[in-house]
């Protein structure tokens, strides 16, 4: 493990930016995939979906959502096994900050090349896994003391790689995800406590991947979920919300299926105050989209989830051998300033 601890007075992280940076790394290195599996494995060609609604779906949670080693709910039965470093792979990890007037930023970046992953579901053929951290603090003065007025926290991941299960099935994957929080204090109330102007909060994860064992030439899946909050006049709150879901299967016989949801709340919702503000399910729409897009993908679905456990273990794994050591050291990211009662949107609780 090699780390470095740097400081400079330039912006070290665009949180825009980051997500679009680790996909484009991805798709440089991605060539065409051949079917895997020994010379006379049955290839699946039956592409009948099987039509999903209502209450009584599955479970609708998709994958490398809950990659974050640090968040330990949910990874008591994650699969166990063998990691090794293969030829020229190696695992860096990197804590940075900088420092300049009125702004405080420090973050943590990880990548991990060339290893493989063996448990009793299969082999895990990682060719990249890297994660960024970033947390930001801008400050400014009131009264001649400076306050700090913005919060952001980010994580993102980024994989490629394969997965072969114990049939000798092949599922090449390459998958982005990205989670990231602003948090803005720009006024005061009457008893000279600051509140909460706007919050905002990004979700996104994009895969691609390819599946000849299980029947699929190559199939992609967009997830998009985006809250913004907002002080507006008289002290009151205005809530928008969008989500979006975009897949597409193209199958090895040539049939494609499209999917595809999108929702954006057609005015906005209005609170007094934040303890108002609740947000419960998203449309019934958004998660019928997705089961149908599961059903679609058949047992490569299954495959697709194993790998985000598979992942999930690997991190963990990661943070148990010190690779995590020197962000502890730094408290794990700049401490949020704030304790406002933001709303805790999670989709798929």
């Amino acid at each position: 493990m090699t780390t470095h601890i740097g400081s400079r007075n330039t912006a070290l992280f665009d949180m825009t930016t980051l997500l679009d940076k680790q996909l484009d790394a991805l798709k440089s290195t991605t060539s065409q995939k051949e079917a895997g599996g020994p010379p006379g494995t049955n290839i699946q060609t039956d592409t009948t979906e099987t039509e999903v609604t209502g209450p009584g779906q599955p479970d609708y949670a998709l994958p490398f959502l809950n990659l974050d080693p640090y968040a330990f709910s949910g990874k008591d039965n994650l699969p166990v096994g063998d990691l090794q470093e293969g030829a020229q792979g190696g695992i860096t990890s990197e804590v940075q900050s900088a420092n300049g007037a009125g702004e405080q930023q420090l973050g943590f970046g990880l990548e991990m090349m060339n290893h493989t992953f063996r448990t009793s579901d299969g082999t895990l053929d990682i060719m990249t896994l890297a994660e960024e951290r970033a947390t930001e603090i801008k400050s400014g003065f009131c009264n001649g003391q400076e306050i700090a007025v913005e919060y952001q926290s980010g994580l993102m991941h980024a994989f490629e790689g394969n997965f072969y299960d114990n049939q000798f099935r092949q599922l090449y994957i390459e998958m982005a995800s990205e989670f990231c929080t602003t948090i803005q204090a720009e006024t005061f109330d009457e008893h000279g406590n600051q509140v909460l102007t706007a919050f905002g909060q990004e979700q996104m994860l994009e895969v691609y991947g390819e599946a000849f064992d299980y029947g699929i030439a190559e199939f992609e899946m967009i997830f998009e979920l985006a809250i913004d909050i907002q002080l507006i006049d008289f002290g009151r709150y205005e809530m928008s919300l969008s989500v979006m879901f975009e897949g597409e299967i193209v199958y090895l016989n040539g049939a494609e299926r499209a999917y595809f949801f999108e929702y954006e709340t057609p005015f906005p919702f209005y609170f007094s105050s934040l303890d108002e503000i609740e947000i419960g399910s998203l449309p019934q729409g958004f998660y019928d989209e997705i089961a149908r897009f599961t059903a679609g993908m058949g047992d490569a679905w299954d495959a697709v989830g194993t790998v985000s456990d598979h992942l999930e273990s690997v991190l963990l794994q990661l943070q148990e051998d010190g690779h995590y050591q020197q962000w502890d050291d730094m408290g794990q990211g700049l401490e949020n300033p704030f304790n406002f009662n933001v709303p805790n949107v999670d989709p798929f609780a």
